[in-house]
């Protein structure tokens, strides 16, 4: 059954997450580093993420982990130095993140879906801890769904975003192993409870005007890609935690183009098939 507990006693559980599957996924030395490796220091983006999830969630209280700067008053100064230093460990919120905030709450609430999520209507819980040992590689395995229904039969998942359009969150699924997660968090909730949640939702937030918000259900495919990608990611790191041997990238010199989507056509024209990329 799940466990009530700390976020920082869930990272510090030597379980395997889904971050560290995401690690495992670029290389070895990835994994390694982020298991073995000293903690590595917080970013705005993932500031502003947890924010929301601690505004968001039900039963989160932000007023525990941030403070809002107040107005006028500048890190820089004395009495800035003076407002840092009295809410150590809180993250500040500078006027800027404080209007991302309000105005991605203001548009969650505007739709039907992340609105019943916010306000409570929902029977669930946020922030609880799944453990369960992978049967075929007998590694312990943990997740943390943001919301999950009382009878696991959902998850929800909090996106900030750039683009929270169907093609635009699309290549977030695809650059940020996002489908793979909603693999994960399915399989360990039913290795832990006995029951397989139908349905893995992601509440995308743009973070950016206008802050529109798309809410999307993982499909059958997406999770059964995610499953592959996972079960491949155990099978690697079983092997080097039973070797002991945790690899780079290749030892030899690779060849190296350029995307697809960069070369000529066929027919010798340039490829119009623009792609950008989001970044975090």
């Amino acid at each position: 059954m799940p466990i009530n507990m700390t976020s920082d006693d869930y990272h510090s559980h030597p379980a395997i997450s889904n971050s560290n599957r995401a690690a495992a996924r670029q290389s070895g030395r990835h994994y390694f580093d982020q298991k073995e490796g000293p903690p590595r220091a917080s970013t705005a983006p993932f500031n502003l993420g947890t924010l929301l999830h601690a505004t968001a969630l039900p039963g989160e209280n932000v007023d525990q982990i941030a403070v809002r700067m107040p107005e006028g008053l500048k890190k820089t100064t004395k009495e800035g130095k003076a407002f840092i230093s009295t809410n150590e460990g809180k993250i500040i919120v500078n006027a800027a993140d404080a209007f991302a905030i309000d105005q991605m709450m203001l548009s969650m609430l505007e739709h039907p879906f992340s609105a019943s999520l916010i306000k409570g209507d929902l029977p669930g819980k946020s922030e609880q801890s799944f453990f369960a040992v992978d049967p075929e590689t007998e590694l312990e395995l943990k997740c943390r769904p943001d919301f999950i229904l009382d009878d696991y039969s959902l998850i929800i998942d909090l996106k900030t975003t750039l683009d929270a359009s169907p093609k635009g969150f699309q290549r977030s699924l695809v650059r940020y192993g996002y489908f793979c997660q909603a693999a994960w968090y399915l399989d360990v909730v039913e290795m832990e409870t006995g029951r397989r949640p139908e349905a893995f939702v992601f509440v995308a937030v743009e973070k950016q005007r206008p802050f529109n918000v798309g809410v999307y259900c993982a499909d059958e495919q997406m999770i059964q890609v995610g499953k592959q990608h996972a079960r491949e990611d155990l099978m690697n790191i079983a092997k080097w935690k039973n070797t002991g041997v945790y690899p780079g990238y290749s030892n030899r010199a690779e060849m190296i183009s350029l995307p697809k989507w960069m070369l000529p056509k066929d027919d010798g024209s340039s490829n119009t098939d623009y792609q950008p990329i989001e970044l975090y």
